[in-house]
């Protein structure tokens, strides 16, 4: 990758990108690339948005080899973009964060030719292909950023993360070629039960169906005339074939989209239409105006509370409480207390103020707010101020009584304030925080760092300032693995080399007899398709072995019988006109 795109990288994303070992492709990944590649582009330069063609290109992606990733990277760079490697699925909200960055995570594993036609784990040939070409659109990179500027700040629960971790088991099962059975069956087992078990939809759920309805299976223009930009169907054989059939429902795009669930394992039954890629803004922004961040109150306290995870709870004076909210205490609708545990931090301005961080704070942090009891707010006031409570400055004896009944009450220490010196925080020793006989903070616990504040406008999820989280380094870990393979995987492999080999070579003569072996060979191989389907591309380009071609072709859509939708081969073979389109198997 390239310098520039690493130096954007925040401390604690760092963990998540590895390296690009590009020498672990083997002649068998390469042909999965340039099928899926030639399928897709035969369909898609007449279905697909209008920058699809050219953005290939322009992202760094060819047709017939899989893609460097620092190649990509540089040619991103262009868009204000960037592109790195990671290893298959990342956290949800890592994810968002990298694409507020306007960086690309690209999983570099790549399907096996048995899941060609589709797989729901993350592989090049969808976050490459699928995602990278619509990038120099404008319109839609901006709303990649801004989703992933909102979608960090949604809330999730350890219920979406459970079902986060089950797809993720299952999409790598079932693109595991030594997964059993039985390991399928658990893993689909193990989705279903987290399902299930989810009791509340959270934000980030919400979320992630509207990106799933756009950036993953978009369309755009009308529901009678679209164009395809969804990385979900552009890096699919299957989905770009089958999204076009009359049973696909095709829906307007609206805020709706959010109530409607998905199957990641399984073809969708509805797709939903854009009218241009502004109305995807407009749709984004609608969405957001329901998120906590935007709401604040009650209702984003509740999702706080709900979600158990890390967020930040914004006050009208500018501070920002980054922590677990554990707890909290509403008077008249307005909230009075918070109550946080773990590691917390104060910040202003998304930076953390000076000594609050989560080291000054790690066992947990609460606060009143509110207007005081004579319906004064301290957010309004400096310092100076201080005296009309009766306190004489810093070293003194201040009582702070709001008109929720709390008291604080302890020596002033200090005061931390904005640029225009209006008060934000305020320090006590020896300090109690009561209200009657109910205790909040007693002297004996240490300094108390009152925030100040009277409304809670915004409440999200992350901390304020990214540094609350742990630094982290670049693992030396370099993907995809290079495989180890059996002897009858070696002779597989041994015969794609001998094809190129001979291919290479440009003897025509050669070629027939040399293909007429391979085929023969491939006996010992009764699914392998792929194989078959390049020496049949290699006869039709010179125009040779009609027997040969003819036997080839019949071996295809014996394999397709027996797998019927699993291999994409009447694609492939209209593709290279030996089927007619009312012919067609699927």
């Amino acid at each position: 990758m390239n310098q520039a795109t690493l130096d954007r990288v925040p401390e604690h994303l760092r963990q998540y990108i590895v390296k690009q070992d590009y020498s672990a492709y083997d002649e068998i990944d390469q042909a999965v690339w340039r099928f899926v590649m030639l399928q897709t582009y035969n369909q898609l330069k007449r279905t697909a948005h209008p920058t699809y063609i050219k953005g290939l290109e322009q992202t760094g992606i060819s047709i017939d080899r899989i893609p460097r990733i620092e190649e990509m990277d540089k040619c991103l760079s262009d868009y204000g973009w960037g592109a790195v490697c990671v290893d298959g699925f990342i956290p949800p909200r890592a994810f968002q964060e990298f694409q507020a960055l306007r960086i690309m995570t690209i999983a570099t594993e790549i399907r096996t030719a048995e899941h060609l036609a589709y797989t729901p784990a993350p592989d090049i040939i969808h976050e490459s292909a699928g995602h990278s070409p619509i990038i120099p659109d404008p319109i839609y990179r901006d709303y990649l950023q801004r989703f992933g500027e909102i979608g960090a700040k949604a809330f999730s629960s350890r219920e979406d993360n459970r079902v986060y971790l089950a797809i993720r088991q299952l999409s790598e099962t079932k693109e595991d070629p030594h997964a059993t059975a039985a390991q399928v069956s658990a893993a689909e087992a193990e989705l279903k039960a987290s399902i299930e078990a989810v009791s509340f939809l959270t934000e980030a759920s919400l979320m992630s169906r509207l990106h799933w309805w756009t950036v993953e299976y978009g369309l755009v223009g009308t529901p009678k005339d679209y164009k395809i930009y969804g990385a979900g169907i552009l890096s699919s054989v299957g989905e770009a074939f089958f999204c076009h059939q009359s049973k696909v429902k095709k829906v307007p795009l609206t805020a709706g989209c959010i109530d409607v669930s998905y199957d990641i394992t399984e073809p969708q039954p509805q797709l939903f239409v854009a009218r241009d890629f502004n109305h995807l803004n407009e749709v984004l922004e609608e969405v957001a105006d329901g998120l906590a961040f935007r709401m604040g109150g009650l209702t984003g306290l509740e999702r706080f509370r709900m979600s158990g995870e890390v967020g930040t709870v914004c006050l009208n004076s500018g501070i920002q409480i980054s922590g677990v909210l554990t707890d909290f205490i509403m008077q008249d609708k307005s909230p009075v207390f918070l109550k946080f545990k773990g590691p917390c931090a104060l910040a202003h301005q998304d930076q953390h103020l000076p000594g609050h961080d989560a080291k000054h704070h790690p066992d947990g942090y609460s606060t009143p707010l509110g207007p005081l009891a004579d319906g004064r707010q301290l957010s309004l006031c400096k310092e100076v101020d201080l005296r009309w409570l009766g306190c004489e400055g810093r070293g003194h004896t201040l009582k702070l009584t709001y008109a929720s009944g709390i008291e604080v009450a302890g020596t002033l220490e200090n005061a931390v304030v904005n640029a225009s010196g209006h008060l934000m925080v305020i320090s006590f020793s020896d300090c109690w925080v009561k209200r009657g006989d109910e205790v909040f903070f007693r002297p004996e616990w240490g300094a108390f760092d009152c925030a100040v504040g009277e409304e809670v406008p915004s409440v999200y999820a992350g901390p304020a300032d990214v540094s609350y989280w742990s630094k982290s380094d670049y693992p030396d870990k370099s993907v995809p693995v290079q495989k180890v393979l059996d002897e009858k995987g070696k002779h597989l492999l041994e015969l794609y080399q001998q094809a190129l080999d001979v291919w290479a070579a440009g003897d025509h003569s050669a070629i027939v007899r040399e293909f007429t072996r391979i085929d023969r060979e491939l006996s010992y191989y009764r699914d392998s398709w792929l194989l078959r389907w390049n020496l049949l591309e290699g006869l039709q380009k010179i125009d040779r072995g009609v027997l040969l071609a003819s036997r080839i072709k019949d071996e295809l859509l014996e394999i397709e019988s027996r797998h019927y939708r699993d291999a994409p081969i009447s694609m492939g073979l209209r593709y290279l006109g030996f089927l007619d389109e009312v012919n067609q198997s699927v």
